[in-house]
């Protein structure tokens, strides 16, 4: 590969580099991406030889004048984000730029357009893949800023040697020693290319450290309309049966919850007790359901919290940490019996006991809640038995609808038979439901009658809507308030992140019904079939630790905020404290340990024998003490093996030998030198042949000549060509002077 075919390598990753990002956005169609890919393709091929096409500049003019109008239309009349406009007009001009033969201008261009490509694409996915991408795409810039300013270098000294019309003679008595300029090695570009990313990721990490955090949800009153956000296939604030052929099944992820469970509950348990409850529907006109009431109310902040409902801190709370991906809803989604939610901009609450937030738009969304998971036995629910409702309940949780299928209400009083107690009742249509019908996602339309019933008495098989429509139907034809609830299942468990990852095939539908003293209990009547099973093995090991580090990336990069600056610095000063503070303790130790030893008298044991030594007379000469003498001693071999060894490696400096190129420009120098002063100067057009030649003498000649050789053939003067070299040099010396 030469380097106008790297050149092209290069920037085409960069440009492909830029546009993967854009489309792991997932906020462009499809329509428009595929377009630009294969402009990307054409002008590849363009560029490559391949292909003879160029649009002209005043084509490209003219169709970018005409898109302008586009734009216009497709922002007010079709009603598209500002964000997508602005991306559709980037895209279709990039295009013009690529479907045509480029000058140096025209790259530089597509390289800033790419730049404001991934900025754009940056505030709308802050996922691993992102930082991947942007990995990629950096290595790409470098490598094509690197060549193109190589390129550039080249083609500005062609254009002005062929301006200036120079002329390079290649003399006759160095072809032997000449090199050819050669092109940079591409394996150096890339390597260099590698490297300097690497420094630039290791100097971005203590910014990223440093650097002053805002709050995302700071100032932020309303949504953005910038982006949508990912569209659920499987949740929604609504319920129409016998309109769907078949329910797809999403892979995509939809949020990430980290749970931390009340002491002394059980960890399985509370897990099977588990889900995420979105919004409640209580009116079924007969063939779908929807909340009807009022508009969501506000609830205040307390400090950093919103308070759902009075706390009972008698069995505890259960702490939920979700991040959602960006989702085109308005429902914040908790385990049931919310009481402390905290990370959101503002909260309200519905009738059914829903959630709603302000729409986060495209951005990734994080926050807490606190719920009260505890769930009463059966024992305690049959305690509970009153049928005396409150009026609201009543009108609100017992509807049915006009045209009530009467088959319905005969159905639950022959499964209920013999039940003495609302949960009784409760248990019997669970079990029935479960036991007796058969979980589908392959529904045949309903033309005439109520689905419901049409699932009961004719198919006898559906999914969870229908089981739990056919429960609250039933539940409420036996005069039990009874309401349906839309979310996710709890989720794959993920114990490389201690996390549940749900995603859109875990919605879920069930069932909420009502106790007097105990309020709202959640009942499940879909059968095991239709509830979420997750693989094993190792993809699903794969899939784990990519999660893992998805986590990570979310928790320390995506959500690093001031709060976790300030505790990191203040355990950085902790640290540092508690290393200086042991530092000192055992240089205190040390220090008196050797004082000790310096101080100590000689021993009188013998320790050879054991044998105490009898004691010195007081007129005897002391015995003599060579400890202190002996560290000085140490101490000043110590400097003295120090001075020797700087010496011996200086002196090893000093007498290296100079290079080859080193040397030839040293004596070449010198010889200038001693001819500047007989009045031969050489002029700064001339090269070293063309000043010998204007000389005209032997000894310069000839010592240009070998300068020729070793400095531009890297040869080094053997010994017998320096002394000739000196005796030369000598000899215009003397004739100089």
């Amino acid at each position: 590969m030469n380097l106008d075919r790297y050149f092209i390598a290069s920037s085409y990753g960069l440009l492909v580099a830029s546009f993967w990002i854009l489309s792991s956005t997932r906020q462009i169609d499809g329509v428009s991406l595929a377009l630009f890919f294969a402009a990307l393709i054409a002008g590849c091929l363009i560029d490559l030889g391949y292909l003879r096409w160029n649009v002209s500049r005043r084509l490209a003019n003219g169709l970018m004048i005409g898109w302008l109008g586009i734009a216009v239309v497709e922002w007010q009349m079709f009603r598209a984000s500002p964000v997508v406009v602005i991306t559709h007009f980037v895209l279709f001009a990039s295009a013009l730029k690529l479907l045509k033969r480029k000058d140096t201008r025209d790259w530089l261009w597509l390289y800033v357009i790419s730049f404001c490509i991934v900025l754009m694409s940056a505030g709308m996915t802050m996922g691993t893949t992102f930082l991947l991408l942007l990995m990629f795409y950096l290595l790409a810039a470098i490598s094509s800023f690197v060549v193109y300013e190589i390129r550039r270098t080249q083609q500005s000294f062609l254009d002005e040697v062929k301006n200036q019309k120079i002329v390079i003679e290649l003399w006759r008595e160095v072809n032997d020693v000449r090199r050819p300029l050669g092109k940079p090695g591409l394996a150096g570009v890339l390597g260099f290319s590698v490297l300097a990313l690497a420094m630039i990721l290791i100097l971005a990490g203590p910014l990223f450290l440093l650097v002053p955090r805002v709050s995302r949800n700071a100032g932020r009153s309303g949504p953005s309309g910038l982006m949508q956000g990912e569209t659920l296939s499987g949740f929604s604030d609504t319920v129409r049966l016998g309109e769907v052929a078949q329910v797809k099944l999403n892979p995509q992820v939809v949020m990430r919850v980290r749970v931390t469970y009340p002491r002394g509950m059980a960890e399985q348990q509370a897990r099977n007790n588990l889900r995420w409850r979105g919004v409640t529907l209580d009116r079924y006109d007969g063939q779908g359901w929807n909340n009807v009431g009022p508009d969501p109310t506000p609830i205040r902040r307390r400090g950093d919290n919103f308070q759902v409902e009075d706390p009972n801190w008698k069995h505890g709370f259960t702490e939920q940490q979700f991040f959602m991906e960006p989702l085109n809803i308005h429902t914040v989604f908790a385990a049931p019996r919310p009481v402390f939610v905290s990370g959101l901009p503002e909260l309200s609450r519905d009738l059914g006991d829903g959630l709603w937030t302000e729409a986060p738009g495209y951005e990734k969304l994080s926050y807490s809640v606190y719920s009260d998971t505890f769930t009463p036995n059966d024992a305690e629910l049959a305690e509970d038995n009153s049928r005396d409702y409150l009026r609201s309940i009543s009108q609100r949780y017992l509807q049915l609808p006009e045209d009530h299928d009467e088959r319905i209400n005969q159905l639950a009083a022959k499964v209920t038979e013999g039940a003495r107690t609302p949960i009784e009742t409760i248990r019997h249509i669970e079990l029935h439901l479960k036991t007796q019908y058969d979980y589908s996602l392959d529904l045949r339309r309903v033309e005439q009658g109520d689905p419901v019933a049409d699932f009961l008495f004719n198919t006898r098989a559906g999914h969870c809507e229908y089981f739990a429509s056919a429960m609250v139907l039933m539940l409420r034809a036996r005069r039990i308030p009874a309401r349906i609830v839309n979310g996710f299942q709890t989720g794959e468990y993920n114990s490389r992140a201690d996390v549940f990852t749900v995603r859109q095939s875990d919605a879920h539908s069930w069932v909420e019904a009502y106790f007097p003293q105990h309020k709202w209990i959640a009942f499940d009547p879909t059968p095991p079939a239709g509830l979420s099973e997750y693989d094993e093995g190792f993809m699903a090991w794969l899939r784990q630790y990519s999660e893992a580090f998805e986590m990570f990336w979310l928790e320390e990069i995506v959500s690093f905020n001031t709060s976790k600056q300030i505790s990191m610095l203040a355990t950085a000063q902790n640290l540092a404290s508690t290393f200086q503070f042991n530092a000192s303790q055992q240089w205190m130790q040390w220090a008196r340990k050797f004082g000790s030893w310096l101080d100590a008298p000689p021993s009188t044991n013998d320790t050879a024998t054991g044998v105490a030594k009898p004691e010195t007379p007081v007129t005897a000469r002391p015995a003599t003490d060579y400890r202190p003498l002996t560290a000085v001693l140490i101490g000043l071999a110590v400097i003295g093996l120090a001075f020797l060894f700087n010496h011996r490696l200086r002196g090893r400096f000093r007498s290296a030998k100079p290079t080859s190129v080193q040397q030839s420009i040293r004596f070449y120098e010198e010889m200038l030198r001693a001819l500047e002063r007989s009045g031969h100067r050489r002029q700064p057009h001339q090269t070293p042949l063309e000043f010998a030649t204007a000389v005209k003498l032997t000894a310069v000649a000839e010592i240009t000549q070998l300068y020729q050789r070793a400095r531009f053939g890297q040869n080094a003067l053997t010994d017998e060509e320096s002394s000739r070299v000196e005796s030369l040099l000598r000899e215009l010396k003397r004739k100089n002077q």
